[in-house]
């Protein structure tokens, strides 16, 4: 049975398939690095492909995030705050190197990043929480909301230590907990990134309409001419 072409039924089905197998094949690539890491024996350290695709995608995070709060002016407060929440967030996925400096040093930068941050904030509250509903109600804000609790929550309890070594008793190993709380972590960095893309799609889309439609002002006065 073939549907007709000017279905817009089947063109919206065969257009979620598209979008489940886009998703399909960016999370395989996500678990093809966390196989090569294992394989190649290097899931601990910072210069891992793991630690490293981790803070690839926070940059391209902020990066997005960055885009979104220049484009919407709805979104404009509320995207700013979260390119700087995931960029202290990469600040901190960068302590080790930043010890080089001085152990603990992340705080510093972190701070500053923070205060820049809420500064804007605590000016413009009004327009922030009105910045941030539009946030809450935008498409893309079920995916953030359980990749920050997948990120915050999860990951945390599912790699503790304890729980590892009660599942392998005498046999632990650290590296088996640190592929399933680093594996969990960039999963959830991964889901993070999407719905940034989320918010930046839907941000254009609004600035594109927003371009066509013409000036109601301009259209009064050819009439009235």
């Amino acid at each position: 049975m073939t549907l007709p072409r000017s279905s817009c039924a089947a063109r919206t089905v065969l257009k979620g398939a598209g979008q489940f197998f886009a998703i399909a094949l960016y999370l395989a690539g996500v678990a093809g690095i966390v196989h090569y890491s294992v394989a190649s024996h290097n899931v601990a350290s910072e210069s891992s492909l793991i630690e490293l695709s981790q803070l690839i995608l926070l940059a391209a995070t902020v990066f997005t995030f960055r885009r979104v709060a220049k484009l919407s002016k709805p979104l404009h407060h509320a995207a700013g705050l979260m390119s700087a929440f995931f960029l202290v967030l990469m600040i901190r996925e960068l302590d080790a190197t930043l010890d080089i400096v001085m152990h603990g040093f992340w705080k510093f930068p972190a701070l500053v990043v923070t205060g820049l941050a809420i500064w804007p904030t605590l000016r413009h509250w009004r327009e922030t929480m009105t910045s941030l509903a539009h946030a809450v109600h935008a498409r893309s804000s079920t995916v953030l909301m359980i990749a920050l609790a997948l990120l915050l929550v999860y990951s945390r309890l599912f790699g503790m230590g304890e729980l590892w070594e009660q599942a392998m008793g005498e046999m632990y190993v650290r590296d088996v907990k640190n592929i399933a709380e680093e594996s969990t972590e960039l999963v959830a960095y991964s889901l993070v990134w999407l719905s940034a893309l989320g918010y930046l799609v839907e941000a254009k889309k609004r600035s594109f309409v927003a371009k066509v439609q013409p000036c109601p002002t301009t259209i009064e006065s050819d009439i009235s001419a």
